[in-house]
């Protein structure tokens, strides 16, 4: 029996981050859009596999609004969460429009901080293709 969106929300409230993590993965696994805003607040969860599968879902969810979001998931500590933030930058990009995500992820690669993340960022625009990530990869990947 499918769970309500109602029972999903006070799932991602549950003390057991196997709950939360469950939640988020059903949201995108339904594609209830309607809990987008809800997803990406877990991308603030303490626990990292919460958030890696936040981004997952985000990724299913397929929502341009969420690229600020998708972002700031490149600089996260745990890889599971930038590697699921650059496949939805990609799947973006790949669906819909690749100017939507690439100067946001170029500017990642800009940045001279943050290794994890620009090597994220240089995996994204490697993906993405075409003469603008090329150039960028060429200009700003050392």
């Amino acid at each position: 029996m499918a769970k309500s969106l109602d029972d999903l929300l006070v799932q991602l409230q549950s003390d057991d981050s196997h709950e939360r993590v469950l939640a988020v993965v059903t949201i995108g696994r339904e594609r209830i859009h309607a809990a987008v805003r809800y997803v990406e607040a877990a991308l603030n969860d303490s626990d990292g596999e919460v958030r890696a599968m936040a981004m997952w879902s985000l990724d299913l969810l397929g929502s341009p609004a969420t690229i600020p979001s998708l972002i700031r998931a490149l600089y996260d500590p745990v890889f599971d969460v930038r590697s699921n933030a650059g496949w939805a930058l990609v799947h973006l990009a790949k669906r819909i429009f690749p100017g939507l995500v690439l100067p946001d992820v170029i500017e990642v690669l800009r940045g001279d901080d943050h290794y994890d993340a620009r090597q994220m960022a240089y995996l994204v625009l490697s993906r993405i293709g075409g003469s603008d990530a090329d150039d960028a990869i060429r200009q700003y990947w050392r």
